[in-house]
């Protein structure tokens, strides 16, 4: 990609009681990691990479750098909506949460080069888990077996701006419906859903990736690709409490 990309930051979310009670912060984005905010960290990443231009950031955390804020609206679709609304000159955006604070702008770069197929509208970065134990031992994550390996999903994305301003409502149907198998069903497909759970219990290779992207694709009416990188950080993403000392040990362990 020649030009330099929009990059859009969420940092809505608001923190849990526990995380409210120790740090005493609203939202998620605040929390202290390894001397400075979470969003601080990305902004810093984002800020270094060489393929990203304006940063727009949804919430209201304070943070130190040249960025553009642009004020929350509830829900992370609406968010998302949001950006890529001020994103108005763009034609891709790349968008990544505020809570994967070991992110390098290193990261960033690899990630976007690897995003090279001109007619695929949504591209999404999974790590296996054997590099991401390997960067993160003793951390655990959310694991999906498929024919092509065992992975986690990362928490940056990038897409075509008319894309998600045109499938907006759909995209967030799926967000609204993942937890209930019967509407999730009802969005796959019941012999996606059944070769899923048979993947994860019994025989991986009853899907791939190129299934599951063919699936997503149809569903969301574009073309979906499933980017593997070997950066771990990029799915490291730090929600809940006993997260914040393994990412403060992994990250003062990779320094050293």
């Amino acid at each position: 990609m020649d030009c330099k990309l929009p990059a859009i930051v969420l940092a809505g979310a608001p923190a849990d009681p526990e995380m409210e009670a120790r740090y005493s912060i609203k939202n998620r984005a605040e929390l202290p990691i390894a001397g400075k905010t979470m969003l601080q960290h990305i902004v810093d990443a984002l800020s270094a990479s060489s393929h990203i231009g304006d940063i727009h950031v949804i919430g209201n955390t304070d943070c130190v750098g040249d960025v553009r804020r642009v004020e929350p609206r509830g829900t992370l679709i609406d968010n998302l909506i949001a950006g890529t609304e001020a994103c108005s000159d763009a034609d891709r955006i790349l968008v990544c949460t505020s809570d994967i604070p070991a992110v390098s702008a290193e990261v960033i770069d690899d990630f976007i080069s690897r995003c090279r197929e001109p007619d695929v509208d949504f591209f999404y970065p999974v790590v296996t888990r054997e590099d991401s134990e390997r960067r993160f031992p003793g951390v655990k994550r959310t694991y999906a077996k498929t024919g092509d390996g065992t992975f986690t999903g990362g928490n940056i994305m990038l897409f075509r701006r008319r894309f998600m301003l045109e499938n907006g409502d759909t995209i967030r149907q799926v967000i609204q419906q993942r937890k209930s198998v019967t509407k999730l069903a009802s969005l796959l497909g019941y012999g996606t859903l059944i070769r899923v759970v048979v993947a994860q219990t019994i025989c991986p290779c009853a899907i791939g990736l190129c299934d599951l992207e063919r699936v997503a694709g149809r569903v969301v009416h574009g073309r979906v690709k499933a980017v593997r990188t070997p950066h771990a950080e990029i799915a490291a993403d730090v929600d809940r409490l006993e997260h914040v000392a393994d990412m403060e040990r992994c990250l003062k362990e990779h320094v050293a």
